[in-house]
Formats: C-alpha cells, structure tokens, sequence
C-alpha cells in the first residue's frame, strides 16, 4: 500500500473510533433512544405499617448475611412489621457451636431482633443439618428465636395474620 492512502486509511479509522465512542455518552443521554424515556426516581419512597413474613431460603453463611442485608432494609421502613423464618443448610450458622465463625453475621441478626425483627428457624432444616432446637442460638432474650414445626406451616400461618409474603435467594454466579 502506498504511504499516502496508508495515513488516509489511519486518519479514517481514527475518525470513526471517536465517532462510536461517542456513541454511547450521546445514546445515554437522549430519552428518544430508550424505550419509554427515563425511569422515574423513587428509591427514596418510605412505605408505612408494612406486615411482612420473609422466606430466607439459604444454603450458606452469604446468604444468610444478604437475608439481614434485605431485612434491614425492610426495617427502614416506618412502622414495619417483619418476621423472617429461615430454611435451608444455611441454618447452621445459627447454631451455637458455630457462632465464633460465623458472629458477625449472627451479630447482624441480632441487631435486627433487638429492633424488633422475630426470627424463626424451620424445624426441618434444623433436623436436616443434625441440629437439636437446643443446639440453636435465641438471638435475644427479650425477644427470641424460635425452632417452628416448619417453614410452610409458619409461614402460612403469617399469611393468616395478615402478613404478606416474600422470598428471598441470594442469587450467586
């Protein structure tokens, strides 16, 4: 290729990696290129009096730090109600035997039940992990924890109370 037509092609394509790296910034920026325009700004929005029964469904000590992580967020929220029951293989940090390495999670469970979270622990999870209820830490003295008969059961229960369902799965990669 010849010198002249080699810079010709060299200033082209410069040209052209500037042109698209603009792209996007300009793309951004334009509410006529995304559907529907801009979101609207509500992550701030305070909900009052929620009655909430959450389904930790866990298999390990990170999801049960990202249960506390979505339960205080909940308790953020004026007036709220929450009770959490946790199921799952990941109940066994719970348990007493496991606190020392697992306390700064538990710790955060506990700052939740001293503001007024009630957790409760599926029975069948305890049992499936070879745990006792005794084996079970209380959490809080003024308000403890307790090893129910069951998730469903419990949770249907809260259903009946008025409280309103959601579950919660640390999605992992």
């Amino acid at each position: 290729m010849q010198p002249s037509k080699l810079n010709l092609l060299a200033v082209a394509f410069a040209l052209s990696a500037i042109t698209m790296s603009s792209m996007p910034a300009m793309a951004g920026s334009d509410d006529s290129f995304a559907p529907g325009g801009t979101a609207i700004d509500h992550h701030t929005e305070q909900f009052k009096n929620l009655k909430i029964v959450m389904d930790l469904k866990t298999e390990n000590p990170a999801g049960v730090a990202f249960g506390a992580t979505v339960a205080s967020r909940i308790m953020d929220h004026p007036g709220a109600q929450l009770v959490v029951v946790i199921e799952g293989p990941g109940i066994s940090v719970f348990a007493k035997k496991n606190y020392l390495d697992h306390q700064g999670i538990v710790d955060n469970w506990v700052a939740l039940v001293n503001k007024g979270v009630k957790v409760e622990y599926c029975g069948n999870s305890v049992h499936g992990v070879g745990l006792k209820p005794s084996d079970m830490t209380g959490l809080s003295k003024k308000n403890p924890a307790v090893v129910n008969a069951g998730a469903y059961p419990t949770l249907a229960h809260y259903e009946s109370l008025g409280f309103n369902p959601v579950v919660t799965t640390l999605l992992e990669k």
